[in-house]
This record gives structure tokens, C-alpha cells and sequence, in this order.
């Protein structure tokens, strides 16, 4: 669904990279799905309370596609607030911008490798405001498209 969106916001914006940012976070969501995080903290069916002892080849390849995501969707946030910006909707640049801004603390700081509820509920309420986001995004490019028509 990420990367249908993508290809929405390719034929509504006059943006070049905003649908590629798009489009790379959509295809690291797959690949971080295909490649099996390992299982710790108490994630996982049967797994060991604490950090795992081994990362395995597809665990490192869960977490590095899902940074190279995640890192795009933070620059997909800002793009698409400059977009928003030169086209005078300032409520919608502003929300991009903050949505972005919470995602990079949200993910920097379940970077540190903490387990503690503190970094990670924030970090799930971040995904939950991008996933909230993309969809606004999405429905506001297609009232727009067809306003336009």
C-alpha cells in the first residue's frame, strides 16, 4: 500500500523525490518483512527475556532495511512540507513537518538499543503518526487531483 501511494503522490505532485522517498520506504517495509528480526526482550513466541546473544544475517537485514526506511520517510516528511509550503497549504506543510521531526526522535531513539517503555512506546506512537500521515498525505493529493479534473 506504501508504494501505491507512492505512485498516487507520483502522478498528483510536481515532486520528483518525494514518490521516490515514498516508494523506498514502501519496498524496505518488504524487505524488513521478508527478513526475520531475531527474537529478545520477551518479541518474538518463546523468546528470552534481555538483548539477543547472536544477530543473525537476517536480523542485521531486518534492522538495516527498516533504517534505510525509515531515514527515507523522515526526508519524504520534509520534502513533501516544502511541496505543501510553495502551494500555500501551510497547515498541511506544518503537519508534515512535525510528523517528520517526530519520527527522527521516535527512531533515534529506539537506536540506542533500549528496551525501556519509555523509548519504545514513543517510538510505536512515531510509526503510528507516519502510517496517520501517508494517509492524510494520500487523501488530501486525491481531493486535490480531483478538484483539479
Amino acid at each position: 500500500m506504501t508504494i501505491a501511494a507512492a505512485v498516487g503522490a507520483r502522478r498528483a505532485m510536481a515532486s520528483r523525490w518525494a514518490p521516490r522517498l515514498l516508494g523506498i520506504y514502501g519496498a524496505s517495509l518488504m524487505a524488513a518483512g521478508l527478513l526475520r528480526a531475531d527474537p529478545a526482550d520477551g518479541f518474538g513466541s518463546g523468546a528470552p527475556a534481555g538483548k539477543a546473544t547472536h544477530v543473525s544475517w537476517h536480523g542485521d537485514g531486518h534492522l538495516i532495511s527498516a533504517s534505510i526506511g525509515f531515514i527515507a520517510l523522515i526526508a519524504a516528511c520534509f520534502v513533501v512540507a516544502r511541496y505543501f509550503s510553495r502551494r500555500g497549504h501551510r497547515g498541511m506543510a506544518i503537519y508534515s513537518r512535525v510528523t517528520g521531526a517526530a519520527f527522527l526522535a521516535g527512531f533515534a531513539g529506539v537506536t540506542t538499543g533500549s528496551s525501556s517503555s519509555v523509548i519504545v512506546l514513543p517510538f510505536y506512537a512515531a510509526v503510528l503518526a507516519a502510517f496517520t500521515w501517508l494517509a492524510a498525505v494520500s487523501v488530501y493529493l486525491y481531493r486535490d487531483v480531483a478538484r483539479a479534473a
